[in-house]
């Protein structure tokens, strides 16, 4: 009986779990949407249009590795009609703040060339 009693309380509490992942999987990928709509408009800046062009590749890349198969140009188009103009130095400062912390982290990671590579 206990065993019957565990296994429906698990069966019951499943379908909350499963909606508080999807509004969180729903958070992170609208949240990176944002951020590659402000890498975009960064990658626009001739100054700044590598690391813009890096920054829409890193997030595109984060939210089809997560959700694969997702509509990003739906998303953009959605989004986009949501962010205030003035509110964009602010994504895009935020944005790629993250982007640099990412990317001194794999710099830190990469093993020395061997001998006689690349030099």
């Amino acid at each position: 009986m206990r065993m019957l009693l565990l296994a429906a309380s698990l069966l019951a509490a499943t379908p909350l779990v499963a909606a508080a992942e999807d509004e969180s999987v729903r958070d992170a990928n609208r949240q990176d949407v944002r951020c590659f709509i402000g890498m975009a408009v960064m990658s626009r800046n001739e100054q700044y249009k590598s690391w813009g062009a890096l920054g829409m590749f890193f997030y595109a890349g984060r939210v089809e590795g997560r959700t694969p198969g997702f509509d990003l140009s739906d998303a953009v188009k959605r989004e986009a009609r949501a962010i205030a103009p003035a509110s964009y130095n602010d994504l895009i400062r935020e944005c790629s703040d993250r982007l640099g912390e990412k990317s001194r982290s794999l710099e830190a990671m990469k093993p020395p060339p061997p001998r006689g590579v690349g030099r």
